[in-house]
């Protein structure tokens, strides 16, 4: 069997052509979410004195994160937010909010994460699932600078004093090639 080299060749070039230009595409479908539940956060919400919207609580100034020790780190987005009010006070708790939102804020960037309606002022809330409205909001943007959480609402009633809370958020870590 006569085997033409000419041909061979030709194959050769097409296959190698084939298989580098399908590498990318390789590249972009290797890839993994990971789930990321950091600590939760303590903070204090002060008595609601003021029924406009506004800052509630924060925390601000956090140093930027170094992200370069984490190869192939393509997005970092919030998956859930729960806030639980420590202090179990029936005059102060999540019943005197019209609405809640969630901020991250880096230099002159801001970006609502999650933001929930309040529509039940009758019964004593003392946790509250805030729902993720910025889900597609990479936050790795935020955390190269010095960036801050603000927790911004509307109140429908004032509330009767502070009260310890903490924060839970749940993150997606995508990774790849």
């Amino acid at each position: 069997m006569k085997i033409n080299v000419k041909t061979s060749f030709i194959g050769a070039i097409l296959l190698a052509f084939v298989s580098l230009s399908s590498c990318d595409k390789v590249k972009d479908a290797i890839q993994a979410d990971v789930k990321v539940t950091p600590n939760a956060i303590e903070f204090t919400i002060p008595q609601v004195t003021n029924l406009e919207r506004g800052r509630i609580t924060g925390v601000e100034n956090i140093s930027k994160i170094d992200l370069n020790q984490y190869k192939g780190l393509k997005s970092i987005n919030l998956t859930s937010l729960k806030v639980e009010l420590l202090d179990k006070v029936s005059g102060a708790n999540f019943k005197a909010l019209e609405e809640i939102s969630i901020e991250i804020k880096s230099g002159t960037n801001t970006a609502v994460l999650a933001k929930k309606l309040n529509t039940d002022f009758t019964n004593d809330q003392y946790t509250i699932e805030i729902p993720v409205t910025g889900g597609d909001i990479d936050i790795q943007n935020f955390v190269k600078n010095t960036f801050s959480y603000d927790i911004v609402g509307k109140a429908h009633m004032e509330t009767s004093q502070a009260v310890r809370a903490k924060l839970t958020a749940v993150y997606t870590v995508k990774f790849g090639l």
